[in-house]
This record gives structure tokens, sequence and C-alpha cells, in this order.
């Protein structure tokens, strides 16, 4: 560990102006100004970069519950911004097999249109199962 990043961060503060002021052990103090969805208290253990500071939205999971096996989550989306990055523009991270993806407008109305293609998919399957539970009677 560096002998020049602290151990302990400094608590955010809270500004009159409604902003929030961070230490980061690059950039001294950043004033943010969080969007209205930011869940983020901006608490940090150690001193973050100055590109470390995120807004993320709550996050919303697609959850189901299935008689066999009760209550399952089966993906996650939420707002996401990374504001002093390359990247500053506002994007929804989506939990995947592999890792959260950060995906623009684009990215998400695809993903969205493979869910619902999925979906038609498992309903499909689902008639499949009841066809072949109706002839294990016979």
């Amino acid at each position: 560990m560096s002998g020049d990043r602290p151990t302990v961060a400094p608590e955010p503060r809270r500004n009159a102006d409604g902003t929030i002021t961070v230490t980061t052990h690059d950039a001294g103090d950043v004033r943010l100004v969080c969007p209205d969805w930011c869940i983020v208290q901006h608490g940090h253990r150690l001193a973050p970069a100055k590109v470390e500071i995120v807004h993320r939205g709550d996050p919303e999971w697609a959850l189901v519950e299935a008689p066999e096996t009760g209550p399952t989550s089966l993906v996650e989306v939420g707002l996401v911004q990374w504001p002093f990055s390359s990247r500053s523009q506002v994007l929804l991270e989506v939990e995947t097999d592999d890792g959260h993806k950060e995906v623009g407008p684009t990215g998400a109305r695809r993903i969205a249109a493979a869910l619902r293609k999925h979906a038609d998919h498992i309903d499909t399957m689902a008639a499949k199962l009841e066809a072949i539970r109706a002839g294990e009677g016979q």
C-alpha cells in the first residue's frame, strides 16, 4: 500500500447547496452533484481515485417464485455513471453470467429484445413440458 494513500478515507461532506465533497487520493476534494436517481452515499474505506467515483441507481431484479424452488432472482439492472471517467455518460448496468455489463440505450433495447425472445422460448418449453407430462399417465 502506498504511504501517501490514507488507510481510512474521510467521510464525504454534505454541503449546504446539496452537493457532496469526496476526498480523493489523486485530485484532492471533489464536489459532486448527485443525480436524483443516485443511491450511493459516496463513502469509501480508502480514498478513491477521482475516476473511481460512481453514481448508482437502485437496482431492479426480475424476480420469480416457482412452486418447485421458491423465490429467486433472474437478472439485475440499474443505472450507473462514472462521472469523471472517459465514459461519463449514464449507462444501464446489467448482470450477466459473465459479470456486469454497462450498455447504452441501443444495448439495453437489444438485451430487452433478447429477454422477450427467451421468454417466448420458455413459454414454448413449458407447453412441451405440459404435453410430456400429459402423456406420462398413458
